[in-house]
This record gives C-alpha cells, sequence and structure tokens, in this order.
C-alpha cells in the first residue's frame, strides 16, 4: 500500500477517536476550539479528496500552480456546478460542527485528565493528513538542495547543437487541447475520429505519455518546446525578465535558421501569461481572443473564439506566410475539448454523432475542423514544402462525463508527424515523452538528435525514466540554475 494511503488511514482513525474524546472536555470553550478545529480538518480533508476526484492530484505545487494560473482569471460558469457543489460541502461540514458543539455542550465531563489525550490523538491526525503532509512537501520545492540536484539530473541534459536542417520545410504545429490518444480507439469511441485516424503520409507515435509538472497548457507547450519542465508560475509581475534565457527550446533554434514564428489561440494571450511564454521563446506574430475579434465578429464560448473561426483565419494565414515568408513556424492551439465539457464550434451543430456526450461530440468536431484544415494545406500548392504535426498539449484533466474519464484513464498522448514525403503509414511504437516531441521533429528535419531532456524517437530511444520520475521533478525544481556551461564543463571531466 502506497505509504500516503496508509498515513491517511491513520489520520482518520485519529481524528475519529478525537471525536470520541471531546466530550469529555470540561470547558465550553475548549469544546468551541476543538468544533474550529474539526471544521478545518474536515474541510482540508474534503478539499484533498475533490483534488484527487478532478485533478487526480494531492494538494500541492501543481495544484497552487493550477489555480494560480488556470482558475484566476477563467470563466467561473464552466465550473458553475462544482463550485455550487463546494458550498453545499462547506455549509455541511459547518453544520455538523454547530450540531456536535451544541450536543455535547450540556454533556460536558470535568474529567481533565482526558485533555491531552484528546490533543495527542487530534494533533496526530492533522500532521498525517495528506493536506499537511503535501503542504510541507510544497515547502521543499521551492528551498531545494540545488547542487546536489544538479549533480543528479546534469548526467541525462544534452546541450542542444543543432545543424542547418537537411528538410527545411514550413511547419504548421497544431496543439489539441486536452486530447487523448484514446479517442481513436474505435472499440472504446466507434467513429469518433475518422479524420485523424484515417490520416495518411504520417508518422504516428503510438506511446508517449505526459512527463510531470506539464499537465496544463501552459506547461505543456513548455515541456514540448523546451523538453523541460519548471515549477515557477509565469506571472509578469514576479517573473524575472531573463527567465529560461539559460536554455535553449526548438522555437529558439527554428528563428536561428531563419524561421519566421507564430501563434495563435482563440483564448486570451494574457491567460496563463501566454504572451509572455512566446516572447521569451522569440516568436514574431501572435493572435488570441483580442487580436482575432479584431478582425472581425466572431463565434465565442466561455474561453475564447470558437476553432472553426479560428481556423478559418489560420487558413488565410497560412496562405500569406507561405507567400511571403522564406520559412515559418505557424504554432495553433485549439480549444474545443477543454475541460470539463467541451465547446461544439457553430459548424458543428448538425454534424451527426451518436453518442449524447458533450465531451465526445467536441473531440468529434476538433476532429472534423482540424481535419478539414488539413486538407485544406493538402490539396494547396503549399503542400509539399510543409510539414504538419498534430499533438495534445496535455491529456484531459477532468470531465463531467464520468464514463469518459473511465473510458481515458491512462490514456497514451496524441502525436503525429505529417509530411508528403512519408510513404503511408510509419507507427513508432517505442516509448516516448511530452519532452521528446518537438526535439522529434527537429529530428526529423536533420536539425539535432537530442535536447535538453528530449530525445529524436526516430533515431534513439527516450530517457528511461517513468513520466513522474524524482529526475524529472528535480530538473523542474532547479530549471532556473541549470547552466550548459557547467553541463558540458561536468561533462568534459566525466569523460576525462
Amino acid at each position: 500500500m502506497h505509504k500516503k494511503v496508509k498515513m491517511t488511514y491513520a489520520s482518520l482513525l485519529c481524528f475519529i477517536v478525537s471525536l470520541f474524546l471531546a466530550k469529555f472536555l470540561h470547558k465550553k470553550w475548549l469544546l468551541g476550539v476543538a468544533c474550529a478545529g474539526i471544521f478545518v480538518y474536515i474541510l482540508a480533508f474534503v478539499f484533498d479528496t475533490i483534488l484527487l476526484i478532478y485533478l487526480g492530484k494531492h494538494f500541492g505545487f501543481y495544484v497552487v500552480t493550477f489555480i494560480k494560473t488556470s482558475i484566476i482569471g477563467a470563466p467561473f460558469s464552466t465550473f458553475a456546478k462544482e463550485l455550487a457543489l463546494l458550498g453545499c460541502v462547506i455549509l455541511a461540514i459547518l453544520l455538523f460542527c454547530m450540531i456536535l458543539y451544541q450536543k455535547i455542550s450540556p454533556k460536558l465531563t470535568k474529567n481533565i485528565k482526558f485533555i491531552p489525550i484528546f490533543a495527542i490523538f487530534f494533533i496526530t491526525a492533522f500532521l498525517t493528513n495528506p493536506l499537511y503532509i503535501n503542504a510541507k512537501e510544497l515547502y521543499e520545492i521551492y528551498n531545494p538542495p540545488v547542487a546536489k540536484f544538479k549533480k543528479t539530473v546534469y548526467p541525462y541534459i544534452a546541450v542542444p547543437k543543432p545543424k542547418q536542417a537537411a528538410k527545411n520545410k514550413n511547419i504548421v504545429y497544431i496543439y489539441l487541447e486536452s486530447f487523448n490518444r484514446n479517442y481513436l480507439d474505435e472499440k472504446l469511441f466507434p467513429n469518433l475520429t475518422p479524420y485523424f485516424s484515417n490520416l495518411n503520409n504520417k508518422i504516428d507515435f503510438t506511446n508517449t505519455t505526459q512527463v510531470v509538472d506539464t499537465d496544463f497548457t501552459l506547461k505543456g507547450l513548455f515541456g514540448s518546446h523546451c523538453a523541460l519542465n519548471y515549477i515557477y508560475v509565469f506571472d509578469k509581475d514576479k517573473m524575472d525578465k531573463n527567465f529560461s534565457k539559460n536554455i535553449k527550446c526548438a522555437s529558439d533554434i527554428l528563428k536561428e535558421q531563419g524561421y519566421y514564428l507564430y501563434f495563435m489561440k482563440g483564448a486570451d494571450l494574457e491567460f496563463q501569461s501566454t504572451r509572455t511564454f512566446l516572447n521569451h521563446r522569440k516568436y514574431n506574430e501572435m493572435k488570441g481572443k483580442i487580436e482575432i475579434l479584431e478582425q472581425g465578429e466572431k463565434n465565442l464560448n466561455a474561453w475564447g473564439v470558437d476553432d472553426d473561426d479560428m481556423l478559418e483565419i489560420a487558413w488565410e494565414d497560412f496562405v500569406r506566410l507561405s507567400k511571403e515568408k522564406k520559412n515559418f513556424l505557424q504554432t495553433l492551439l485549439t480549444i474545443g475539448t477543454h475541460a470539463p465539457n467541451g465547446f461544439l464550434s457553430k459548424s458543428c451543430e448538425n454534424l451527426p454523432f451518436a453518442s449524447d456526450s458533450q465531451m465526445q461530440k467536441a473531440a468529434h468536431c476538433t476532429d472534423f475542423l482540424v481535419g478539414k484544415f488539413i486538407d485544406k494545406i493538402r490539396a494547396s500548392e503549399f503542400s509539399k514544402n510543409t510539414i504538419i504535426v498534430l499533438q495534445n498539449d496535455h491529456p484531459l484533466s477532468y470531465s463531467s462525463d464520468t464514463k469518459l474519464d473511465t473510458d481515458l484513464r491512462n490514456s497514451k498522448n496524441f502525436f503525429m508527424i505529417l509530411d508528403d514525403d512519408i510513404n503511408g503509414t510509419v507507427t513508432i511504437d517505442k516509448k516516448g515523452t511530452s519532452f521528446d516531441t518537438f526535439t522529434t521533429l527537429l529530428g526529423y528535419m536533420g536539425i539535432l538528435g537530442e535536447m535538453n531532456l528530449g530525445r529524436n524517437l526516430l533515431a534513439t530511444d527516450s530517457l528511461p525514466f517513468k513520466d513522474d520520475d524524482e529526475i524529472y521533478k528535480k530538473a523542474s525544481r532547479i530549471f532556473t540554475e541549470i547552466s550548459y556551461d557547467e553541463i558540458m564543463r561536468d561533462s568534459k571531466i566525466y569523460t576525462d
């Protein structure tokens, strides 16, 4: 049994014992303090349980970061049911504590010797509570032993050594919001993704997974671009202007090779500080909700512009860039399959699909819209000079459709490279991670074989670690301290 699960059981046992002992408290004010503590304990326990249900995580850095970057500024109407449920739970806990106080206070027993016993069990319940344990770990995350972690991590960080691209085509890199590879499983989801499932001239990577600390959009984009993860939050007020300048990422390398960098998504660029990320990654042109709306009236959902309208502009910009730029990277991020229920673009309202699941309809719509966008590129005069990449930014965190959550459990990531030069379908089933995706594209183009913690899956194996391995966690904790000069110096020392 997992250590934290055992601690949870111990915490609950101590808490239940302390509830029985509460009746021996000999003063009303002591009982009042105890009831206040009981309220805090139950609330903390319920809060942590809700996090486990919806995010699959105990309270910790991921949750703090997620709340700060993904909840603050988000449309609360999307989470109205969950917020109402939380409010009801808090009210129920408060009523329970009030009833407990009223029931016990008339029957207080003047037995002072039970007070220390109550205190021991009650304090132990708090100290073994998952929320306390993870809060303690959160403190340790912010105060890592940098030198010790560098010694562990440095042997696995590959300093990027790019060569001029042998296949210097234009790139359309499409990140699919919260998409999962299981959507392509005909047994689980019949006819859900007919376009993606029948694409040809492709390399299909069927065994890639998501690395720890890359579990929401901005971190997913960062992990793909940079093959590294970080624990720090993009915060315009607090983030140093040189953040991440100590490393080199895929977009930086393409920029150095003369590529024009373009990014567009339907949501606001200020959300999760996407604009800051893009500036750090040297993007030339970026469009979000505000910039898209400036080009004319568009249909909106709770998060931003619908995918059909965004992809219409993306197509116009693709044609423009193909005519104007020698080489370009056009990065797009869809929004239709955003948790918890997804959004159906107007173009998909009459699209026939058997399931009543709102999220499945959204996934079907994404397949339809992105598939049509790919068809337009492939039918154009620019097809032979364009590489298209499909990748999810991260798996679906949770859905209001509980059966869907079950069907998507342990799903692999979605990652494909499409190019007219590829004959038929090439399937790569070797293990890979979200760190390997953009690195593999650069490898396919002949630019490099490894970058930071990413590896080119077409030529070598991914790092031999689980997705939540301590190597990845330690790398994220010393991210801003990573030095290529130190890595090359240490490598030379070990080689000599």
